[in-house]
């Protein structure tokens, strides 16, 4: 019995040892190209102490792959380790493999409510807007950092636009509210959205007012406020972005992609960067040579994935970085920012799935729309990733809140139907030449496809096709951008997108 837990430490040093080696390989390659600047320095610094504040934060350096113990010195501690525990041969039972979990989350569009007052100025920019419910915005948080606690995965992710419009105030509570799930246990990993940083829409609502409000200028705005999520904990990161990898364990890597372009002003669109790209690329060597499994994650979309919103999504320079995933045969990206849940294969034509194997995207729903939709990765001992989708329940949270608020406490009801009547009104305006009445049954239908489809819900096309208000489309504006609109999702969404397992893809 002796023998074979001396075996077993021998083993647990090695593999140790090897997960720092990789770790110092990939830090020593990155600098070679990455010296003689001064932010630079000051981040490779801070990534250099990483080991040190993981505990602090919520991601123990042994727990999650990377090989570093509590002090960051993993070759010193494995030693000692080693020493202490083969002289007093304790008695330790050998803990399973747990394969990891993680929680992912897109789109939060967080505004806190110290920022608006719920008058006309705010109505009318939520009325204006593409359902999502600002209103609600604390509340939807708290339940999601309520339900991460409850979920305990390994890691919560976040895909970017985590804020309304990149508001300084909104960025600084957002991370205070994450801060719990931290404290709990569970490393929360961030990066950017097209909205959050240098974004000139920031701004705060009171009375009949919009006014301007101060927003991040730059990454490093960004950095300071959030690199105790995921980027003091990454053993790397990138000195060209906010990208870094994250070691979920000793045979999971998550790559956190920046995929947006802010430097010179705030852009929708996204692109990886050259220099981004030769630093992924080292990554994705250094895994596929140690057998380590490497899912990406970045906000903007690696693949055209809807008919309906056709532009601004897909990454500028998306067929590159596909090659170059495909390359390395990383099976998995996730991603945000289309505001509809979404999975697909990457294929060259149509009817090839079964014959190439293509990486799949997968896009998640904007966790700020009614249903709180967000998604859960898990592994089994054989490797197989199973995605699925999973609603926050906002009415549970109220009720343990002791709110008395009913809006709160039927919110999947309440926050359905209300989004459907601002889509609702917002195609009335569209509608012209035709009776009040009228105009609201055709524009319910539109509202009554617009969410499932948002959620990644098979749209009962048919079903809306023996309406009286299809009727009505087709004799009034069979041409029309609405209707047209309304036929791509039924098209995008002939089945359900909410589930995905890699073994069946």
């Amino acid at each position: 019995m002796k023998h074979y837990k001396k075996m077993m430490l021998l083993i647990y040093g090695a593999l140790l040892l090897i997960c720092i080696g990789i770790v110092w390989l990939l830090g020593a390659l990155n600098r070679q190209g990455n010296t003689g600047n001064n932010r630079e320095s000051t981040v490779q610094e801070d990534t250099s102490q990483a080991g040190e504040t993981q505990n602090k934060n919520g991601a123990s350096g042994t727990e999650n792959g990377a090989g570093l113990d509590e002090t960051g010195n993993g070759l010193d501690e494995s030693e000692e380790y080693e020493a202490e525990h083969n002289t007093k041969e304790t008695e330790i039972e050998e803990k399973p493999y747990e394969p990891p979990t993680l929680m992912l989350a897109s789109d939060l569009h967080y505004m806190s409510s110290t920022t608006h007052d719920d008058g006309k100025a705010f109505r009318s920019m939520v009325e204006h807007d593409d359902g999502k419910l600002d209103q609600y915005s604390d509340e939807m948080l708290d339940t999601l950092v309520e339900t991460a606690i409850e979920n305990h995965p390994t890691a919560l992710a976040l895909t970017g636009d985590i804020t309304l419009n990149g508001e300084r105030i909104n960025h600084e509570l957002l991370a205070e509210k994450l801060q719990k799930v931290q404290d709990a246990g569970i490393p929360v990993l961030v990066i950017p959205g097209n909205h959050d940083i240098r974004n000139q829409n920031a701004a705060t609502y009171f009375g009949e007012k919009r006014e301007e409000a101060e927003y991040l200028e730059t990454g490093d705005d960004f950095y300071e406020i959030y690199h105790r999520f995921g980027y003091d904990q990454s053993p790397n990161r990138d000195m060209a972005s906010l990208s870094y990898v994250y070691p979920l364990d000793a045979k999971h890597w998550l790559l956190m992609m920046d995929s947006c372009i802010y430097d010179d002003g705030n852009h929708v669109e996204g692109r990886i960067s050259e220099a981004t790209l030769k630093w992924m690329e080292v990554h994705l060597r250094v895994a596929k040579e140690h057998d380590i499994q490497v899912i990406v994650l970045a906000h903007h979309n690696l693949l055209q994935e809807s008919r309906l919103f056709t532009t601004q999504c897909e990454m500028e320079n998306g067929p590159e970085v596909t090659a170059l995933l495909e390359a390395y045969q990383v099976p998995l990206y996730i991603s945000g920012h289309l505001h509809v849940q979404r999975i697909r294969e990457h294929v060259t034509g149509p009817g090839l799935e079964d014959v190439q194997n293509g990486i799949h995207e997968i896009v998640l729903s904007p966790y700020s729309f009614p249903g709180n939709q967000y998604g859960m990765l898990s592994w089994d001992l054989d490797d197989t990733m199973t995605f699925e989708t999973r609603h926050a329940d906002v009415a549970a949270w109220a009720k343990t809140q002791g709110s008395k608020n009913p809006e709160l406490l039927n919110f999947a009801d309440w926050s359905l139907q209300y989004g459907k009547s601002v889509i609702r009104e917002q195609v009335k305006q569209t509608i012209t030449l035709v009776p009040d009445d009228l105009k609201e049954k055709m524009a319910s239908l539109y509202a009554d496809l617009y969410f499932p489809y948002c959620l990644g819900e098979a749209v009962p096309w048919s079903d809306a096709k023996q309406t009286s208000a299809y009727t009505l489309w087709q004799r009034v504006d069979p041409k029309g951008k609405k209707f047209k609109e309304m036929q791509s999702m039924a098209e995008d969404s002939r089945v359900a997108r909410q589930s995905w397992n890699s073994a069946g893809s």
